[in-house]
Order: C-alpha cells, then structure tokens, then sequence
C-alpha cells in the first residue's frame, strides 16, 4: 500500500509543471466520498487497454467505489484536467481478460504483478485469474 508522504509527494508532482518527469501514465484522480461528501484525491496509474484509459486497482481501496452508478470526477493528467466518470469493472472473467489484454499490450509491467510469463511469453491463466481475483479494472470517461 503507498504512503500517505509518497502519495502527497505524487500527487504534488502531477499537479505541478513538473508532471512531464513522471510519464503521461500518471495522474491524479479525485472523487467525492459517498459517506462524506469530502474530495479524496488518488495518484493513478493509467493506460489504454482497447482504446479506453483504464486503471487497475486494488479491491480492497476503496477510492474507486466512490465511482460506482457513474459518479462524477476529475482527472489531472499530463497537465490538464478533464470531468469523467468512471465504470467499475469486476467481475472475475472481466479482469483477467482486462488483464490479459494489458500484459499483452505492456508485457513489461508483468514484473510489477511479479508474474512470470510461460514458454509462450504470456502470463500463466492460473496466475492472471489470482491477480484478477485481487483487482478491479475503473475505465474512465470523459463527460
């Protein structure tokens, strides 16, 4: 789990002109909490996985449930902020096939999953079902 000194200083970076240092993946999502109605404000990571930006995410955050029924948010990204709304999928078959398609498209990352890829350069089924168990895909939208 990140720390609260390590997401302040992302966030701090993304938000500032010194966000090209960090990549155009990075960026800052902030929801409003359903039991609060206070802003909560979440350094992300993002990719387009079939041409829609999505972010995997731990289940058991609980930033992203704040999106659920197609609540509003914003993003600051690559220096600019956009409205979107955020569809929650997770669903186990959903994930790993999101999964799939995202080691696929960024076979590097595997490493961060600490998954090993079988003879045929793919993740194992097994092991892409245990991540996906643990994960839940949040594709963002503009509104």
């Amino acid at each position: 789990m990140p720390s609260l000194l390590g997401n302040f200083f992302i966030k701090t970076l993304i938000n500032s002109p010194f966000h090209p240092l960090l990549g155009k993946s990075f960026a800052v999502i902030t929801v409003t909490g359903c039991k609060t109605g206070k802003p909560i404000s979440t350094p992300i990571n993002t990719v387009y996985i079939d041409g829609i930006l999505t972010v995997i995410s731990m289940r058991n955050r609980t930033w992203w449930r704040n999106l659920r029924k197609g609540r509003p948010a914003q993003l600051s990204r690559a220096g600019k902020r956009y409205k979107v709304r955020g569809e929650i999928v997770e669903t186990l078959d959903q994930v790993t096939s999101g999964l799939e398609k995202y080691f696929a498209q960024y076979p590097g990352y595997a490493k961060y999953f600490k998954i090993r890829p079988g003879p045929d350069g793919k993740p194992d089924p097994r092991e892409l079902m245990l991540h996906a168990s643990e994960r839940v895909l949040i594709r963002i939208f503009p509104v």
